[in-house]
């Protein structure tokens, strides 16, 4: 409810303790989705409070051991650098490495998609906006407006062609530029 003399918000007694509910319960990690469904009684806060203790332990796991590999390649008294990086001077067995952190590989692969699926989002986006430019060209006017005033008069025309424009920018940022920037 909206106080009229400032214009601030009011919070009942009952709002202040629901949003201290949430507030705590996200400094321990747990989602906003099942906040929701604890909320709505779908879910019970015991078990999300014990799903959420062994999700901490396995990340702590996981930094401990981040770390005690950075410590050994600190410890290693040697210059490091990408160039001349050589893991298995720090990993025992590099296949068992790989098995231990594929959760970090699977992570990795939403960048493979930015890169690589990158490039199929943008050839579909410029073919949708190819094919739409050609299937609407017959029906636009000669000159098409791309600027209106402050007013909503047209203050800008272009010829009918520039409709092409959009496509030809998405093939060239993304296929021809995008590797030089």
């Amino acid at each position: 409810m909206r106080n009229m003399s400032n214009g601030y918000r009011e919070y009942s007694e009952e709002e202040i303790k629901t949003i201290k509910k949430i507030a705590y319960l996200r400094t321990l990690g747990i989602s906003v989705e099942d906040i929701r469904r604890l909320s709505s009684k779908e879910i019970n806060l015991y078990d999300v409070v014990k799903i959420q203790r062994q999700t901490l332990e396995q990340q702590l796991s996981e930094l401990e051991n981040a770390k005690l590999m950075c410590e050994r390649m600190l410890l290693s008294g040697e210059t490091i650098d990408y160039e001349n990086l050589d893991i298995e001077l720090y990993v025992a067995d590099v296949k068992d490495y790989w098995n231990e952190n594929r959760k970090v590989f699977k992570l990795d692969s939403v960048s493979f998609f930015y890169m690589w699926g990158g490039s199929i989002a943008w050839g579909i986006l410029a073919v949708v906006c190819l094919l739409v430019a050609v299937f609407s060209f017959g029906h636009l006017p000669a000159e098409i407006p791309i600027q209106w005033s402050s007013d909503g008069i047209i203050s800008s025309f272009v010829d009918k062609k520039f409709i092409f424009a959009f496509p030809a920018a998405c093939i060239i940022i993304r296929f021809l530029l995008r590797p030089f920037i």
